[in-house]
């Protein structure tokens, strides 16, 4: 049924009016919220200004007259040097009635807001006084029960002396009388009072723990330790400031924790390498270096997993690398000692061709050797430089041994010592040494300003080159050498001022030359960081020369008139 045509012609009315009423309506919101707001705050009470007191009011003049009473009669008191608990009453109801009177009268003056912190400051004072002598005697009984062992009952003493002293600190009373020091003096007795039996709780698992250990307990270990390092934690954290607190023994209990967990690992790796020990001795290298292999490859793991343990060791790993290689060179090593045996008996022999073909062969060795197993302790660098050393030397082999051998002449009365007739000439040591030191320069003249240690290198690469020992001669073996004396010297009176030829002149009895004269000759026989030099020189007079000197030098001394001869043992087969 359609609307009515009156309802109708309402609808687009109301359409057309909607703004128009939503705004009167907020109109009259906003109105109303600014009313309210106008009217907030406090209100007077009652509708008359006559609420208010004057100072004369009655009222007020007995409330000031009642706390100039109270104030006086603490003062009597407090002027007899004895503050009681009723003075102090009387100062409090002082106070009170003040307070009263300041809000019945709330535009007094500047006298009685001065009235009121003054008997805040004496209230303040006063109680302070009488709290002082209580916290004296607390803190006395809470040192008394220290001493008594007794800390429950100290705990209780400084725990009311310290609420006491913070309220002095935080009341109104003069400063003369708050003591902050003795506050937090207070407050760390005790901290130090709670943190004890943490500390002997701490210090009890530690025990335990470190017997358990040696007992080989683990499980009961690790708990142990970690109860300790939790208590050390929180007393670290609680009580920070007392000298229970240790950072560096957390540090130290998660080390022993660490350890207890890598122990398992740490015993693998000492029976690993253990058993690669006894591998060794059986000869059986390869299976000790899986072994070593295996004990290196475990450390690492434990380093990295455990790295505050105190089975943490770099250097065993290096040590059982050393190990491993080792046992993995032993079976090349072999038989590079064996070739270098051989090479050595050949030359001693004079068997140039055969120790031409193994020093081949050992050459490959040792390269092969240095190059796989650098850390092995069967690296030996002296026998690498050795080997080069003769192969530089091979072409010349069977000539320089010749040319030794035909210049040595055995010692009278011992065959298997062969000493070289003359000074060493320069060009025997060019050829071993490639190098000329000497002043006096000439092939067959005697080499000279060289060194003690000059001499004793020329004498190691020699021996290599002859396959035998050759060294400096003893000052016996120069006596000995010397047989029935030096018919004719170099001296100073026929030298012309420096030496002479190696082999000039007429030889000794035992048919050497020059042990007297031309060059002072070093000697094996040291004297500290001295060695003995034998025979004297061309600066030496006959008769000086007659006498056979000798003298110290310094081993590092090089000299134009000083030389050297060698000893052969042991140089014929």
């Amino acid at each position: 049924m359609p609307a009515p045509r009156s309802s109708r012609n309402y609808v687009p009315f109301l359409h057309a009016a909607r703004p128009w009423i939503l705004g009167f309506v907020g109109l009259v919101a906003l109105g109303y919220f600014f009313y309210f707001l106008t009217t907030l705050g406090p209100r007077r009470v009652g509708n008359s200004s006559s609420d208010v007191l004057t100072p004369d009011d009655p009222v007020v003049a007995k409330l000031s007259t009642e706390i100039s009473d109270l104030g006086k009669q603490y003062q009597t008191v407090a002027d007899a040097g004895v503050v009681t608990q009723a003075a102090l009453d009387k100062l409090t109801l002082a106070l009170d009635k003040q307070k009263a009177l300041m809000r019945l009268y709330p535009k007094a003056g500047l006298d009685q807001s001065s009235r009121l912190s003054s008997l805040e400051t004496e209230l303040g004072t006063a109680t302070a006084k009488l709290k002082m002598i209580e916290i004296d005697r607390l803190e006395k009984d809470g040192a008394d029960a220290l001493g008594n062992a007794d800390s429950d009952m100290a705990k209780t003493k400084f725990t009311e002396a310290l609420r006491l002293q913070r309220e002095i600190n935080s009341s109104s009373a003069s400063s003369r009388y708050k003591n902050y020091v003795r506050e937090t003096s207070f407050a760390q007795q005790l901290a130090r009072l709670e943190a004890a039996p943490l500390q002997k709780q701490m210090e009890a698992a530690v025990i335990v723990a470190r017997q358990a250990a040696a007992e080989k307990r683990w499980s009961d270990a690790l708990a142990a330790y970690m109860t300790a390092r939790d208590l050390q934690d929180r007393i670290n954290r609680e009580y920070g400031r007392t000298i229970f607190a240790d950072l560096s023994a957390v540090d130290s209990l998660d080390s022993e924790i660490e350890s207890l967990n890598a122990a398992g690992i740490a015993g693998d790796i000492d029976a690993k390498e253990k058993q690669g020990d006894e591998a060794v001795t059986a000869g059986k290298p390869l299976q000790a270096a899986a072994f070593f292999g295996s004990a290196s490859t475990l450390q690492t793991d434990l380093n990295q997993k455990f790295p505050r343990s105190r089975f943490v060791s770099p250097d065993r790993v290096a040590r059982l690398e050393i190990k491993q290689q080792t046992a993995f060179s032993t079976t090349l090593a072999d038989s590079l000692a064996e070739l270098t045996s051989a090479i050595g008996e050949h030359l001693k022999k004079r068997q140039v061709v055969l120790a031409d073909q193994k020093i081949s062969e050992a050459i490959t060795a040792v390269e092969t050797l240095f190059a796989k197993y650098p850390k092995s302790q069967r690296i030996d660098g002296d026998l690498k430089l050795k080997l080069a050393y003769l192969a530089l030397k091979r072409p010349d082999l069977r000539a320089l041994q010749d040319d030794v051998y035909e210049r040595l002449l055995p010692l009278p009365g011992a065959s298997d010592r062969l000493l070289l007739k003359t000074e060493v000439p320069q060009s025997l040591y060019v050829l071993i040494m490639n190098t000329n030191p000497s002043r006096n320069p000439g092939r067959e003249f005697p080499v000279d300003s060289v060194s003690w240690s000059d001499a004793r290198v020329f004498c190691k690469r020699l021996g290599w080159l002859l396959g035998t020992a050759v060294r400096l001669p003893t000052m016996d073996e120069f006596r000995v050498a010397l047989g029935d004396g030096q018919k004719i010297a170099r001296s100073q009176t026929n030298s012309g001022g420096h030496s002479q030829q190696v082999g000039s002149g007429r030889p000794n009895s035992t048919g050497f030359f020059n042990l007297a004269g031309n060059l002072s000759e070093w000697t094996g026989t040291e004297a500290d960081d001295k060695a003995y030099v034998f025979g004297g020189s061309y600066l030496d007079m006959p008769d000086a020369l007659a006498q056979i000197p000798s003298e110290t030098r310094p081993k590092t001394d090089r000299a134009r008139h000083v030389g050297f001869r060698f000893v052969v043992d042991q140089a014929l087969p």
